[in-house]
């Protein structure tokens, strides 16, 4: 099996013009469910079966793990997830009209621990301005990681959130400035299984847009 990058860098040139990549609508009767930064897809493909209504969408920056999780995918039989090769940092806009999405998650994000790679850390203001334009109203951003800095600027970031003109903002769905206790979605991601293990504490944020 080839082996598979852990860590790509999003502000790479080839990366920030991707060719092909598609605009994603809700089904019919549906919604759609994002996550970004999916890797092989297994949060999603356990997802699945929990919301058969929704399309899931797994956005992934490396094109041989988007590969990987359609073959996992079609091992499972699993019909409601879509693996797109894209990069979150520039196409948000490209892959989902506004309003058109009902939930985000972003499940342990590289932590490019060295200051000069902080640039390339994804979940910060560019990124939350992204989510609240492609949220519908009351749509959720889930964020977990085992690293409190990357946490707690996340959690800067969508509790200081701004929107653009339409007066929305994000709102802690326990309380300002505090965590999410335990996992609600029936489905682990790979780190996720691995910490539970290792008995790593994980950080959980979830928010919701609501309008000012």
């Amino acid at each position: 099996m080839p082996k598979v990058r852990q860590h790509v860098n999003p502000l790479k040139s080839d990366l920030l013009e991707i060719r092909g990549v598609p605009r994603i609508a809700p089904p019919a009767g549906g919604f759609l469910e994002v996550e970004l930064g999916s890797a092989e897809g297994l949060f999603l493909i356990e997802r699945a079966p929990v919301v058969p209504e929704a399309q899931l969408v797994g956005v992934e920056i490396r094109r041989e793990m988007v590969a990987r999780a359609d073959r996992l995918c079609r091992e499972a039989g699993v019909t409601n997830v879509r693996n797109v090769f894209a990069n979150m940092s520039v196409d948000m806009s490209r892959l989902f009209a506004p309003r058109s999405v009902r939930r985000f998650h972003v499940n342990f994000p590289d932590p490019w621990w060295k200051s000069r790679q902080h640039k390339r850390r994804v979940v910060g203001e560019d990124l939350i301005d992204d989510l609240a334009a492609a949220l519908e109203p009351g749509g959720e951003v889930h964020v977990m990681t085992d690293i409190f800095d990357i946490a707690l600027t996340a959690m800067a970031s969508l509790e200081s959130f701004e929107g653009r003109g339409a007066g929305a903002r994000f709102v802690n769905a326990r309380e300002p400035w505090s965590f999410h206790d335990a996992n609600p979605w029936g489905a682990l991601s790979r780190r996720e299984r691995q910490c539970a293990r290792e008995g790593v504490r994980v950080w959980r944020l979830l928010y919701r847009l609501a309008a000012t």
